[in-house]
């Protein structure tokens, strides 16, 4: 089976997206271990992953959104500046008041 590549002139400038990626941030206990035995595979689960996945699908694009945990962390950190985002209902864990990082660029 061939796979067939665009020719060089239809390519442009217009062709290429920028990536829009979304991260979440969450501290707190994991457990992590090597599951499988066919095809093992390094895995971390528990609601501090958990709740970082749902940062990340709640937050918007290009942006970094955290949990009041991690924020406390790191605000002391003057080179930063936060949008606070009140309370935001996260699914399954209920409400949490968190924090998006503003706009580097």
């Amino acid at each position: 089976r061939k796979v067939r590549l665009p020719r060089r002139e239809t390519l442009s400038q217009d062709s290429f997206v920028s990536p829009q990626i979304r991260v979440g941030i969450h501290v707190g206990n994991v457990t992590c271990g090597v599951l499988g035995q066919r095809l093992p595979k390094f895995t971390v689960f528990g609601s501090a992953v958990n709740l970082a996945a749902r940062m990340e699908q709640t937050s918007r694009p290009s942006r970094i959104h955290v949990t009041e945990d991690f924020h406390k962390l790191v605000s002391f950190e003057e080179d930063y500046e936060w949008d606070d985002c009140s309370e935001t209902t996260v699914k399954n864990m209920g409400k949490f008041h968190s924090y998006l990082l503003k706009e580097v660029l």
